[in-house]
């Protein structure tokens, strides 16, 4: 079944990226990435759908792909109907899957035609009955047997077996065409020629090149990612129950309460700017799961009598940007649930 994960693994291995290129420029952790790839992380019901989006995302960003057509790989992904969407720009993949099929089922079909039945009364059997005694007698042979021997066949090649081969040469022939002239080619890929090595070369025995070029180049990083639309502020119930903490926030303004029994963590979503007024020794505060430290003494507002955070406050850093699991304090255990705003 196509899989959003398995495409990104695909596109990733054939543009010469490893998982630790991802995760230097995602800052995803590789137990993620690997979980994206694998499929898992999208039948984890513990996971919250909003974070998984937000990986998928940064992993598609790091490859430069198309923003909209991964939310919209996303979308069909969670509705089941994925149809290798991502792999649109990328024609050479696609190819080489279709070719694999059908050399699968050209296999399939040699393996299951029947060996010829051996024609009875041949000479092997005349020579085999000379060979059991020196003394002469009259045999019976089946001259009939024996001309069919040499009766030239007349079976037709299968039509299916020359279409079958005539796509596979048209294919084959694409395929050269797009790797010998770039009939596509993607300006998203940064290509750095390799610097020659002033080590001599090594050769073989028939004279071939064994040099390795190696480089310490890192690929190609991506530039600082950008806030998105919507942010989500967490707040975490870590050491006590919240009874209650109020949220304010400029998708909801108004500062409604929320009792919070510990171990439990919200998200609050907002725009430019939220406001929270709690126990705030209780809590702890976190940005795309990022801990805001000394939230307390750095950002309270006296005239609103509230913790004010905006949006100005996290564009400078760009770890902000990057979604990751919660950055949780050594000995604080992670949150029992982590859901959004209760809807009233």
């Amino acid at each position: 079944m196509p899989s959003v994960g398995k495409d990104l693994a695909a596109i990733r291995k054939h543009l010469g990226f490893t998982i630790d290129d991802i995760q230097q420029s995602t800052r995803i952790p590789v137990d993620t990435i690997k979980s994206i790839e694998n499929g898992t992380i999208f039948n984890n019901k513990d996971e919250n759908t909003t974070y998984i989006r937000s990986f998928v995302r940064s992993y598609g960003r790091a490859m430069k792909l198309d923003d909209d057509v991964v939310v919209k790989a996303l979308d069909q992904q969670e509705l089941n109907n994925y149809n290798h969407l991502l792999l649109k720009n990328f024609p050479e993949l696609t190819g080489e899957k279709i070719v694999s099929d059908l050399q699968g089922a050209i296999q399939t079909e040699e393996e299951e035609k029947p060996e010829p039945e051996k024609p009875k009364d041949t000479f092997d059997d005349i020579d085999k009955a000379e060979d059991e005694t020196s003394q002469p007698k009259t045999r019976s042979v089946n001259w009939a047997a024996i001309g069919q021997q040499f009766e030239p066949s007349n079976k037709q090649t299968p039509v299916w077996l020359i279409g079958t081969i005539l796509i596979l040469v048209i294919l084959f022939a694409s395929a050269y065409g797009v790797y010998r002239f770039g009939l596509f080619s993607s300006d998203d890929v940064d290509i750095t020629p390799e610097q020659p090595t002033e080590q001599p070369a090594q050769t073989g025995e028939a004279g071939t090149d064994l040099s390795l070029e190696l480089t310490d180049e890192p690929p190609a990083v991506t530039e600082a990612e950008e806030l998105d639309e919507i942010l989500f502020l967490t707040v975490y119930a870590a050491f006590d129950k919240l009874e209650p903490v109020r949220v304010w926030s400029d998708e909801k303004p108004r500062m409604d309460p929320y009792w919070m029994d510990q171990g439990i963590a919200f998200n609050f979503e907002f725009r430019d700017s939220v406001r929270v007024r709690g126990q705030y020794s209780r809590m702890l505060l976190f940005l795309n799961g990022h801990q805001i430290e000394n939230f307390r003494t750095n950002y309270f507002n006296d005239e609103e009598n509230a913790v004010e955070l905006t949006r100005s406050m996290f564009e400078e850093d760009p770890k902000w940007a990057t979604p990751i699991q919660l950055d949780l304090p050594e000995n604080v255990q992670p949150p029992d649930s982590l859901t959004n705003r209760p809807p009233f």
